[in-house]
């Protein structure tokens, strides 16, 4: 039983990952012409929030490298598809 949760909370944290991620796309989408010190204090302000979803794997890299990362995905599937 533990392994189906253990699934199901990979799963909650992956969903909140996309929501925080695609909800600081949109509002870097919201900037007409985006400059480094826009972006990067964007970026910050999801950070906190976005770090409490990273699991174990994700300590390879810093957590403003997935978050950028989960972006450019969510970016790549919303123009792609």
């Amino acid at each position: 039983m533990s392994n189906i949760s253990g699934k199901m909370d990979d799963v909650m944290l992956e969903n909140g990952r996309r929501k925080i991620a695609r909800e600081c796309r949109d509002k870097l989408k919201q900037l007409k012409k985006l400059s480094d010190k826009q972006s990067t204090a964007i970026l910050k302000s999801y950070l906190p929030k976005f770090q409490l979803t990273l699991s174990e794997k994700h300590k390879k890299f810093p957590p403003i490298m997935w978050l950028i990362w989960y972006i450019n995905s969510i970016d790549k599937e919303i123009n792609s598809g």
